[in-house]
């Protein structure tokens, strides 16, 4: 997820274990999973190639995510996770104001995390340990898809937008505002990924 290896490359189970710092038959473990999430491709005799980020890749990646946060999203607008909500709306708002008067790579990376811990509490809150096993799992999906995006101060404070109004109709209690705001932001991350921005 860090970049160093690019969608599409081919590599060996000894350099992996390289780059990750462990021993070969820890790297061979994760090769298993990783190829089980659909992350890399095993390749006899060629090699480990990691999975190219492809418009099917990013179309069902973010299909996959459409269907479980916009179900979700109405669960977190409740009433059941004000608390929670409220939470999440103070710290979002408040690396927004952050960015809005001057953006750091440290910045950017704290409104990355803050982004995540929206999408993430919006499925955990569900309650339901299988549902955050495969929201997981597609999460990987989506990190790999950004490893070629690079985030812009710009589209930072848009995104933290956004959320700042489906949360906004979580904590007003609008189930079907906080889905409708939370497709509209899925949408427009899905066409940057598909345009490679």
């Amino acid at each position: 997820m860090s970049g160093e290896l690019l969608p599409g490359q081919f590599v060996t189970q000894k350099e992996l274990a390289e780059l990750a710092g462990v021993p070969v038959a820890t790297a061979r473990e994760a090769i298993q999973k990783l190829e089980h999430e659909s992350l890399l491709k095993i390749h006899p005799q060629r090699g480990i190639q990691i999975t190219d980020v492809t418009t099917k890749f990013i179309r069902e990646a973010f299909g996959v995510r459409m269907v479980m946060e916009l179900s979700a999203v109405r669960n977190l607008a409740s009433g059941e996770h004000v608390d929670a909500v409220r939470q999440l709306l103070s710290d979002t708002r408040k690396v927004l104001e952050q960015a809005r008067e001057s953006a750091s790579d440290s910045l950017l990376e704290k409104a990355v995390e803050v982004d995540w811990e929206m999408h993430d509490q919006i499925i955990d809150r569900m309650g339901n340990d299988l549902l955050s096993e495969i929201y997981r799992v597609n999460a990987a999906r989506l990190r790999l898809i950004k490893v070629n995006n690079r985030l812009s101060t710009d589209r930072a404070i848009r995104a933290l937008e956004e959320h700042v109004t489906v949360l906004e109709h979580c904590e007003r209690g609008e189930p079907e505002e906080a889905s409708r705001a939370l497709e509209k932001h899925l949408l427009i991350a899905m066409d940057r990924a598909l345009q490679g921005k």
